[in-house]
């Protein structure tokens, strides 16, 4: 569940908060009205006959609603939609908007918690100590009491990722006396679903379970964050954690401004002075503080969002500038467990509360989208933002524009061939969504993206945008249809709707083929506005609610439009690997542009994507990817840039200057088991490669760790007593052969029986004691002996050399003659999580290897309450009149000029390299 960090409290958790308090409550005391049925012969099936359309009224404003997904082998296949009105009130469908129930309550609905790992079971949450929870997708309710009342405008709801009924809440005391009240908060728990509530603490701003880290943790682990008085009206916030309920504590933090839980990463947010201070926990017993690149300097650090975690790295944007309207930010990418982190992209775009224009594809990895703001330095001045759009297909190792379409949907040139300075296409991204679910992409959709925007030197306002599909993970695309539209994919993207916004309409544009045919459906008789359009999460479904309003019609009434495409196939395409003449699918594999291989981060991977001009529907979920063919060996664009290092103009790992190599010293205490470490060499593995052998390009001299010299000796030592005896006999027995061989070979021509001696053969100079044939028999055999011994001593001479010598510094270009942009790394992958690396010894294990399973889930097949930019703002409130700077001139990812020493701050004690001034 994304939570939501404002900009005036220490802690505002959850996304869902904030759009709840930006909703305005109309207070129209409402039911939902009687269902009406299509006339499915009249105007209203335009395109096919056999699209069924049910529309329902609510006499008040929609303001939050859940899909509850069945899973994949789930009996009943209907799928259950809940919401909650402006007049409190709660309602389900059990058809996917066919058909709605009023839940019965005796009190107002405030808020709706869908379990985040459970979607069967969601709460009702009331303003009073009630609340009402189903256990069977919103079906029946039941009536539980909780100990107090909730705290508004916070989580209310935690949960447990293993124990669907463990739960924490959050309320707040009641008050005697509401004229002359303090608010005392207080936290409970409850391991049977609410049944019961066992007192946890009192005081605490918020608890969580933590488990699920890349480390095992004790499945009673629980933070909390606890109000603690200093002197006089003054707190500050406590970071404490406990295994058994806090009868015993450990503290972590004081002056704690937030912590979250996300994937493999536990992070904290303390105030530093007048700064903030950012710390990682991997498996929620110890933290190390997060180091920042020397080249990312900011005079006052205010806000920190967490943008994603699913690629076994942390990408986080840290605010540069957070003055109203040109707010915008550094994108910074960790190594595996966290901590070192390097520059991706400056000048990230982002909004005042905190949301990045910051979008990964669905189901690939590595590739995602950003909006920068051009002009930094003007929009501080005032200006207006500007703002660009970038992609990456490395996981932010290196970014580029996006490829405009030659010709627009009218086949018209668009001017603009080439993506670069002057034009490119742009999209408008996160920060301009009415509703942060609808995202570009879809995990089942595979390759599949679609955006509104405009081929350009910048992007433009929204209304004058175009709507833009790519189906090929963004390397090329192509103008789908002029205006803006809103979109959403059915049946694992076989099908794609649009529907204009916000411009008044009553018509719908259907696809069965990524676009390469239309059809138009009219879906109402009226003309509405259409705010939204909505389907199971995981976008299998062939039915599509399309969330509206009356145009003409200012009373807050909402329709709810059910279109139901199930009727247009009813043939379930056929998935046949062993015969592609009965197969309704091809294997897709992503690459990134000019690419001649399909080796993405270290392995090539294969999708299953439904031919488009097959008709067939495809039903049931297809796992994807379809397999890793296999792992490649390894290569330069299977590394990144160490910390403190920058990437140079020519491709390689520069060192900044002023700052020293990293000390990777460090990981034997990071990891205890660790056998030996290697010198830095400028390069750090990516997070995400799997890539075996080949080239290694962060392996230098090697030493043992403290404590473990005796079994890096053992490692190291070469061979020795028979095995080197053996190893040097061998050639000579081998020469032995030889000789063997041609002397019987000789002596085979020329006979062995013989009826009398003669000195004939004597005469002749083959007699087994003349030199004609013995020395030469002696000389090969003396150089195969020779030869075949020189691969022991290379080999002897290598391993001796490799665990005492240091490496040469990698500052040419690859190996494989690739130029300057191929070694800046445009490389594609996907976010599906691989197994874990699996050591016999610990010596295998590296700075940025992960020994541990990667827990990451797909957001888009979550419920819908999860937003998918897994969005954190961790923000806090900027003195007054702070220094506001554009982002540093220092170089980004991508290759640039070499900074000359007068380009960054001077060494002094206080900026370590390990810990440098930021």
């Amino acid at each position: 569940m994304v939570r939501y960090f404002g900009v005036l409290l220490l802690l505002r958790l959850l996304l869902l908060n904030a759009v709840r308090a930006a909703a305005k409550d109309l207070s129209i005391e409402s039911d939902i009205s009687t269902v009406q049925l299509v006339n499915l012969s009249s105007p209203h099936v335009t395109a096919d006959d056999n699209i069924g359309l049910i529309s329902n009224t609510i006499e008040s404003q929609v303001e939050e609603y859940y899909y509850l997904e069945r899973p994949q082998d789930s009996k009943d296949k209907q799928e259950s939609v809940i919401l909650r009105t402006a007049s409190k009130v709660a309602c389900v469908s059990e058809d996917h908007g066919a058909n709605w129930q009023k839940v019965a309550t005796s009190n107002d609905i405030i808020a709706i918690y869908p379990h985040p790992h459970n979607t069967n079971n969601v709460y009702l949450i009331t303003n009073t100590s009630a609340i009402y929870v189903s256990t069977d997708f919103g079906k029946t309710f039941r009536e539980r009491k909780t100990p107090t009342a909730p705290v508004l405008d916070s989580q209310i709801l935690s949960f447990h990722k293993d124990r669907p009924e463990w739960l924490i809440w959050h309320g707040m005391a009641d008050c005697a006396n509401p004229l002359d009240c303090t608010i005392q908060l207080q936290t409970h728990y409850s391991h049977d679903n609410g049944n019961s509530w066992t007192p946890l603490m009192s005081d605490a701003r918020q608890c969580m379970f933590v488990v699920g880290l890349q480390k095992p943790t004790d499945e009673n682990l629980i933070f909390c964050g606890r109000d603690v008085k200093s002197s006089g009206f003054s707190t500050f916030v406590r970071l404490v954690s406990s295994t058994d309920y806090f009868k015993n504590e450990n503290v972590h933090f004081e002056n704690t401004l937030a912590f979250a839980l996300q994937n493999d990463f536990l992070i904290v947010a303390t105030v530093d002075g007048v700064n903030l201070r950012m710390d990682v926990s991997i498996d929620g017993a110890t933290f190390a503080h997060a180091k920042w690149p020397p080249t990312f300097t900011v005079e006052l650090e205010t806000a920190y969002t967490i943008l994603d975690t699913s690629t076994k790295a942390i990408v986080l944007h840290c605010t540069v500038s957070g003055q109203r309207g040109a707010e915008y930010g550094t994108i910074l990418k960790s190594n595996s467990n966290g901590t070192s982190y390097v520059t991706s992209i400056e000048n990230a775009n982002r909004n005042q509360y905190g949301f990045v224009d910051f979008e990964k594809m669905q189901g690939i990895e590595g590739i995602s989208i950003v909006n920068i703001v051009s002009n930094p330095k003007e929009a501080v001045g005032g200006d207006a933002k500007k703002l660009r759009s970038k992609i990456t297909f490395d996981d932010g190792a290196s970014w580029q524009f996006l490829a405009p379409p030659s010709v627009d949907s009218t086949g018209k040139s668009t001017g603009c061939t080439t993506a670069g300075e002057e034009c490119s296409l742009n999209l408008h991204g996160y920060t301009e969504r009415l509703d942060v679910r609808d995202t570009y992409s879809s995990a089942s959709a595979v390759g599949l993206m679609v955006g509104v925007g405009n081929v350009g030197p910048s992007l433009t306002k929204y209304g004058d945008g175009n709507t833009y599909l790519t189906n090929d993970g963004g390397a090329t695309w192509k103008e789908l249809a002029k205006g803006t539209n809103m979109w959403e994919y059915g049946d694992q993207g076989s099908i794609i709707i649009l529907v204009e916004s916000p411009v008044p309409t009553n018509t719908l544009r259907y696809t069965f083929d990524e676009g390469q045919s239309w059809e138009t459906l009219k879906f109402f008789d009226d003309i509405v506005t259409v705010y939204d359009i909505s389907t199971v999460p995981s976008d299998t479904s062939r039915k599509f609610l399309i969330h509206a309003r009356p145009a003409a019609d200012a009373s807050g009434k909402t329709l709810l439009i059910q279109v139901d495409f199930t009727g247009t196939r009813d043939v379930q395409c056929v998935l046949n690997e062993k015969d592609e003449t009965h197969d309704d699918f091809e294997l897709w594999a992503p690459s990134r542009p000019g690419a001649t291989t399909n080796c993405l981060f270290g392995h090539e991977t294969l999708y299953h994507r439904k031919i488009p001009d097959r008709l067939c529907y495809i039903g049931e979920k297809i796992t994807q990817p379809h397999q890793e063919v296999r792992n490649c060996s390894c290569t330069r664009l299977d590394y990144e840039c160490d910390e403190n290092y920058y990437l140079a103009t020519d491709g390689s790992c520069t060192l900044v200057p002023g700052f020293d190599p990293p000390d990777h010293k460090e990981s034997c205490r990071t990891f205890p088991g660790r056998i030996e470490y290697s010198e830095p060499t400028g390069y750090r593995k990516i997070p995400l490669s799997t890539c075996e052998g080949g080239e290694d390009w962060d392996i230098s001299k090697l030493h043992a760790c403290p404590g473990h010299e005796n079994e890096f000796g053992h490692i190291h030592r070469g061979i020795h007593g028979f095995g080197l005896f053996f190893l040097i006999l061998l050639p000579f027995c081998m020469a032995g052969v030889v000789a063997y061989v041609l002397y019987n070979h000789y002596y085979g021509q020329y006979g062995q029986i013989r009826l009398g001696e003669t000195d004939f053969d004597t005469q002749i100079g083959l007699g087994t004691d003349n030199g004609l044939l013995k020395y030469p028999i002696m000389a090969v055999s003396a150089v195969v002996a020779f030869v075949s011994a020189l691969p022991v001593i290379a080999t002897q001479l290598f391993t001796s050399w490799r665990g005492r010598a240091p490496r040469p510094s990698r500052l040419y270009r690859g190996r494989n003659g690739t130029d300057t942009f191929h070694l800046s790394r445009t490389n594609t992958a996907g976010r599906y999580q691989y197994a874990p690396v699996i050591v016999d010894d610990a010596r295998a294990v590296r700075d940025d290897d992960t020994v541990f399973g990667s827990s990451d889930e797909d957001s888009d097949d979550d419920f819908a309450h999860v937003v998918p930019q897994e969005a954190y703002d961790i923000d806090r409130p900027t003195p007054s009149s702070p220094q506001l700077s554009a982002a540093p001139s220092s170089p980004p990812i991508e290759p640039g000029t070499p900074p000359s020493p007068t380009d960054f701050p001077p060494v002094s004690p206080a900026q370590s390299p390990s810990n440098p001034t930021k």
